[in-house]
């Protein structure tokens, strides 16, 4: 199944309710930004109450509470991750696959933190993580993270609009 498809059928899953996505990120470790890149961009065209986008930079456990609070059916976390794809590649990941690999730099681990909101809010989550090319030092994600970006910005609008959620 091709990524904009399986997005949709996790999202088709948690119907028409609350949808939160989480990017993750350092922005001045050039990819690593990427899930931050993502947020920024579905910005400008989701304008829909019931989904709720939030830049988490590089400590998401401090927006736990928040999350909490807004009581999700769904929570996508978007990160860089280094799964041994090529660059730009991108995957859906459940937070049973998570827990014995060490995909990204953040702590918690994002096992950790997707069983505690998942525990908390009873809410379906999962993770998109995207294969960075460089996590160097530096601003600005390179073309392959910036064309993957783009590519999972696509999926998700389609796939909110396709599971009744409005988009411009």
């Amino acid at each position: 199944m091709d990524f904009e498809s399986e997005v949709k059928q996790r999202l088709m899953r948690c119907g028409r309710t609350k949808i939160i996505l989480l990017g993750i990120g350092n922005e001045f470790r050039r990819d690593d930004a990427i899930g931050l890149t993502v947020i920024d961009k579905l910005a400008a065209f989701v304008h829909d109450p019931s989904v709720i986008l939030i830049k988490c930079h590089d400590a998401p456990e401090r927006f736990t509470g928040h999350v909490k609070r807004l009581e999700p059916t769904c929570i996508i976390i978007i990160d860089a991750a280094d799964f041994g794809g090529f660059p730009g590649q991108t995957h859906i990941f459940e937070l049973e696959e998570l827990e014995n690999l060490a995909l990204t730099t953040h702590r918690p681990s994002l096992a950790v933190l997707g069983e505690y909101l998942r525990a908390e809010t009873a809410a379906d989550v999962f993770v998109i993580g995207i294969q960075p090319a460089s996590q160097e030092y530096g601003e600005g994600l390179s073309r392959t993270a910036n064309r993957a970006s783009v590519q999972v910005v696509d999926a998700l609008r389609t796939a909110l609009n396709q599971c009744g959620t409005k988009r411009d």
